[in-house]
């Protein structure tokens, strides 16, 4: 399969079955700690990435295998909100399966209406932040050039109003970069 992977063992998620709607390392931040590497294709724009229908097809093929799977998680080689398909693929996995869907992002996009709205569809969202200061979100994240640490927490807080779901915050900390008690408060 070409867009679903797993299920795999998760320690928040039990077994989660992935879906990986964006190319790898198509990001809109380069963090020095993702075990990925280096991010090859920094860009903040949406696009559809991957055939909608296709996705689709193979997670249907999955769920026909009937293994255990406790979520269903949009996740994988790349930021998920970076692709447009983000909403359909939330609507169309609710239409052919009761499994909840988790999308684990990496927070930067959920400064966009359309990206908080596409998301409200979610069952569990896990948004990273792993800083409130621009100084290390430059040093520890590596932000396109148009991301910012207050647009984020601006994004995370309005998402938060809206979201009937459960949001569960990700937090890297990073020895002598973020973990030092003023950085923490």
């Amino acid at each position: 399969m070409k867009y679903i992977f797993g299920p795999v063992p998760s320690r928040r998620l039990g077994f989660s079955l992935g879906v990986d709607l964006i190319p790898f390392k198509t990001c809109s931040l380069d963090c020095t700690y993702c075990q990925l590497g280096k991010t090859s294709h920094k860009t903040i724009e949406r696009k559809a990435y991957t055939p909608l229908d296709h996705t689709i097809e193979e997670l249907r093929g999955a769920l026909k295998q009937q293994q255990k799977i406790d979520y269903i998680t949009i996740a994988g080689s790349g930021e998920p909100t970076l692709s447009t398909q983000l909403g359909a693929i939330i609507t169309s996995i609710k239409e052919i399966s009761e499994i909840p869907v988790a999308v684990l992002t990496n927070g930067t996009l959920l400064y966009r209406d359309d990206v908080r709205d596409e998301l409200l569809q979610a069952d569990v969202v896990i948004p990273s932040l792993d800083t409130v200061s621009q100084e290390i979100f430059t040093k520890l994240n590596r932000p396109h050039s148009e991301l910012s640490v207050p647009q984020m927490i601006t994004g995370l807080k309005g998402f938060r109003n809206g979201f009937s779901g459960k949001l569960w915050l990700e937090i890297m900390l990073v020895r002598e970069v973020n973990d030092w008690p003023e950085e923490l408060e």
